[in-house]
C-alpha cells in the first residue's frame, strides 16, 4: 500500500499542536497554500520555533477517506514532490 507520512498542525484553544499523518496519497483530491496560517506564522502567532521560511498547506482528501480536510507543515510544491518521490520509490520496489 502507498503511503505519504505528513506533519499536521492543529490548535486547540490557544495551543498548537503537531502530528504525524499517514495518508493514501491517492485519495488526496486537492493541495492549496493556507494563506491564513502563513500569515499567522509571519505575524508570530504560531510559537512551535519555526523558521520564517515554514509554509503550510490545506490537504483536501476524497469524501470516502474518513477525513476531510487538514492543515500540514510544507508548500503545496514540497507537498507534491513528497508524493512523486514516494512513487518513485514504489517503482523500484516493484
Amino acid at each position: 500500500m502507498k503511503r505519504l507520512e505528513l506533519v499536521s498542525i492543529s490548535r486547540a484553544g490557544e495551543q498548537w499542536y503537531l502530528n504525524k499523518v499517514i495518508v493514501n496519497p491517492n485519495h488526496i483530491s486537492s493541495i492549496s497554500e493556507d494563506r491564513n496560517m502563513n500569515s499567522l506564522l509571519k505575524e508570530g502567532k504560531i510559537e512551535l520555533g519555526f523558521n520564517s521560511a515554514v509554509s503550510f498547506s490545506k490537504v483536501e482528501m476524497d469524501k470516502g477517506s474518513g477525513f476531510s480536510e487538514f492543515v500540514v507543515i510544507g508548500s503545496p510544491t514540497e507537498i507534491l514532490e513528497k508524493i512523486n518521490k514516494n512513487k518513485n520509490k514504489q517503482l523500484l520496489k516493484g
